[in-house]
């Protein structure tokens, strides 16, 4: 993740994990199109670009969704099984 949106970003989004289970709650459609969008890329640039255009928010959930452990736990009790 460091890679595709740089260190500095990725310990931000860690530090702000309560704002990524509030995205997730409360705009879980918007998160899941971020997610599958992001799954289907298969190179570095490709996900570099795509990082790139996400609004803050959703690629602080989209960290914390892979990294932070208390947020993959929200997703899995919320059933969200496509990551």
């Amino acid at each position: 993740m460091e890679e595709i949106f740089g260190e500095d970003y990725v310990e931000e989004a860690l530090r702000h994990s309560e704002l990524a289970e509030l995205v997730i709650c409360e705009r879980t459609d918007q998160f899941k199109d971020t997610v599958l969008g992001f799954q289907r890329l298969n190179y570095r640039d490709e996900q570099s670009t795509y990082a790139a255009g996400l609004e803050r928010e959703f690629g602080v959930a989209l960290i914390c969704s892979l990294l932070h452990n208390p947020t993959r736990q929200l997703i899995a009790e919320l059933g969200l099984n496509y990551l």
